[in-house]
């Protein structure tokens, strides 16, 4: 356990801010459309991710490169449709449902890289999962649209964070952080292109700082420090961490007062955070999908 809490708290750090982007993004949507908020974005991040350490990428090997672009476009293509998804749905809602990534990584995990997963992952799984849906229970019911843009996203999310724990190594976390992040930035600009309106600029200072907040703080150090952190994590583990997303988005929107939770909704955020202490402290075996850890190996 000692070794892997510096990962799994830097991976909780990370989530708290993802859980603040749903609100900034909602707002931010009013000006701009979904493929071109997402183009500056990561675009501002790609370049942050760059300039701070240029040589990571070409450093690079080739199948890294590889990887690097499919994990760009499946994070490109989970943001386009959870993104597109908040246009219909309130923020604290569109994070309840993006945990449901809890439940396809392992199936994820499984069906692609044959990994196997135990008892206490899929009893973590299962515990995150009841907490999702009662959290659910506890704010207005979203729109079938945007409900099913925005579990399509979280599928690709799954496929994200999968990829990420079988690929990255404490030596190239940064390098493909940078590279599907510039990957992601480029496909989002192309969609925005190819749209009616193309790719518009924020015209307002609140949009900037919108752009700003999630392209520095949210894609370039939360991304670099989820890749460091599922270096050490196993997918599993990481996506039950993760379901922490939705607690504090419904948090921050309630104290912005976007909606409020009932005791349901607080009781689904109490059986997340059980979950999340399973994955990390519940039984593991040598061989058991659970255990092994790079730093171990």
């Amino acid at each position: 356990m000692k070794r892997t809490f510096p990962a799994t708290a830097g991976l909780v750090a990370a989530t708290a801010v993802w859980g603040s982007t749903f609100i900034v993004t909602k707002d931010s949507l009013d000006e701009l459309d979904p493929a071109s908020f997402l183009t500056w974005r990561f675009g501002i991040g790609a370049v942050a991710l760059l300039l701070i350490r240029p040589r990571a990428v070409t450093r690079l090997t080739r199948p890294d490169r590889r990887r690097s672009a499919a994990l760009g476009f499946a994070l490109a293509t989970g943001f386009l449709l959870q993104t597109t998804g908040l246009q219909h749905t309130l923020a604290g809602v569109s994070g309840f449902l993006t945990g449901a990534a809890v439940i396809l990584t392992p199936v994820v995990a499984a069906v692609f890289f044959k990994e196997h997963i135990g008892a206490a992952g899929w009893a973590a799984v299962a515990l995150c999962t009841l907490g999702i849906a009662v959290l659910a229970g506890g704010v207005s019911a979203p729109s079938s649209l945007g409900a099913a843009l925005t579990l399509g996203g979280a599928a690709c999310f799954a496929v994200h964070i999968t990829g990420l724990s079988q690929w990255a190594t404490r030596e190239n976390a940064y390098g493909m952080t940078a590279l599907s992040v510039t990957v992601a930035a480029v496909l989002c600009g192309v969609v925005a292109a190819v749209g009616a309106d193309g790719i518009t600029v924020p015209t307002t200072l609140a949009a900037w700082q919108a752009a700003f907040y999630l392209g520095i703080v949210a894609t370039c150090i939360g991304f670099a420090v989820q890749a460091w952190a599922q270096s050490a994590l196993t997918a599993t583990t990481a996506a039950v961490v993760m379901t922490m997303e939705p607690v504090f988005a419904a948090v921050i929107a309630t104290a912005l007062g976007e909606s409020g939770l009932g005791w349901l909704g607080w009781a689904g955020g109490l059986l997340v955070v059980a979950g999340m202490a399973l994955a990390e402290l519940g039984p593991r075996q040598c061989c058991d999908a659970m255990a092994p850890r790079v730093e171990c190996c």
